[in-house]
C-alpha cells in the first residue's frame, strides 16, 4: 500500500521510519524462515526421489533375480525328478536282471545238458554284467538326486529371503512416493510463502526508502530554516547603534605647576 505523506510532521516521520524499519527486520526474519523451510523441503523432496529411484531399481533388480532363482529351481526340481525317475527304472530293472540270474544260476545248476548249461552260463555272465552296471548307475543316480535335493534347499533359501526383500520394499514404496509428493507440495507451497515474503521486504524497502528522503528533506528543511533565523539575527544586532558611556573619575587630579626656566 502506497504511503501518503500529506503534511507529516517531523516527529510522525520519525516514528514512521521507526515503525518501517521494524517491519522490514521482521519481513526479513519471515523471508529467512521461509528461505530454510524451502530448503528442508527440496531437501527431502529430492531424497525421497533418489530414494524411490534407488528402491525401484533393487525392486527391479529382486524381481529379476528372484525370476531368474524360479527358473533354476524349477529346472532343478525338473532334473531331480529326472533323476528319480532313472534310478527307478534302473531299480526295476536290477530286479529283473536279479531274477535272471536266479533263473539261469538255477538253470546251470539243475542242468546236465552242456549246451544247456552253456546257455545258462552266458546268461548268468551277462546278468552279473548287466546288474553291476545298474547298481554303479543306480548309486550315480542316487548320489545325483542327493546333489539336487541340497541345490533346492539352497534356493528355496533364496527364494525366501528375495522374496522378504521384495515384499519389504514394496511395502515402504508407498511411504516413499507419500513423502514425495507430500514434499514436492510443500515446496511449491513455500515457494509462493517466501516471494511473499520478498515482496513484502521489497515494499517495505521502498516505503523505509521514501521516508528517510522526506524526513532527510524535512530536516535539510529545517537547518535552513535555523541557518536563515540566526543570519537574521546577526543582522539585527549589527544595525543596532552602541551608546558611548563616560568615564568619570572620582578625584580631581590638581595640575602641577610648570617649572619656569632661567
Amino acid at each position: 500500500m502506497p504511503i501518503v505523506f500529506g503534511v507529516l510532521s517531523l516527529t510522525s516521520l520519525e516514528k514512521l521510519a521507526e515503525k518501517l524499519k521494524q517491519q522490514k527486520i521482521e519481513a526479513s526474519k519471515l523471508r529467512r524462515k521461509n528461505e530454510r523451510e524451502l530448503k528442508e523441503a527440496i531437501t527431502i523432496s529430492k531424497r525421497s526421489s533418489s530414494g524411490l529411484k534407488r528402491l525401484q531399481k533393487h525392486l527391479e533388480h529382486d524381481k529379476e533375480q528372484l525370476t531368474d532363482i524360479n527358473v533354476e529351481f524349477n529346472q532343478i526340481l525338473s532334473r531331480k525328478e529326472s533323476l528319480e525317475r532313472l534310478a527307478k527304472t534302473a531299480q526295476e530293472r536290477l530286479v529283473k536282471e536279479n531274477e535272471a540270474k536266479d533263473q539261469a544260476e538255477i538253470d546251470l545248476a539243475n542242468s546236465d545238458n552242456e549246451d544247456i548249461k552253456s546257455n545258462a552260463q552266458y546268461r548268468l555272465d551277462i546278468a552279473n554284467e548287466k546288474i553291476r552296471e545298474l547298481e554303479s548307475e543306480i548309486q550315480i543316480r542316487e548320489k545325483a538326486v542327493q546333489k539336487a535335493e541340497k541345490e533346492i534347499i539352497e534356493y528355496k533359501k533364496s527364494q525366501s529371503i528375495t522374496s522378504q526383500k521384495i515384499q519389504k520394499e514394496t511395502k515402504s514404496k508407498p511411504a516413499l512416493i507419500t513423502q514425495l509428493r507430500e514434499s514436492t507440495s510443500d515446496s511449491a507451497k513455500l515457494k509462493k510463502k517466501l516471494e511473499s515474503s520478498e515482496k513484502q521486504v521489497d515494499r517495505t524497502n521502498v516505503a523505509l526508502a521514501k521516508v528517510t528522503a522526506k524526513l532527510e528533506e524535512l530536516m535539510a528543511k529545517k537547518r535552513k530554516a535555523a541557518a536563515k533565523k540566526a543570519a537574521t539575527k546577526r543582522k539585527s544586532k549589527k544595525r543596532t547603534p552602541k551608546r558611548k558611556i563616560a568615564k568619570k573619575s572620582k578625584h580631581k587630579v590638581s595640575k602641577k605647576p610648570k617649572k619656569s626656566s632661567r
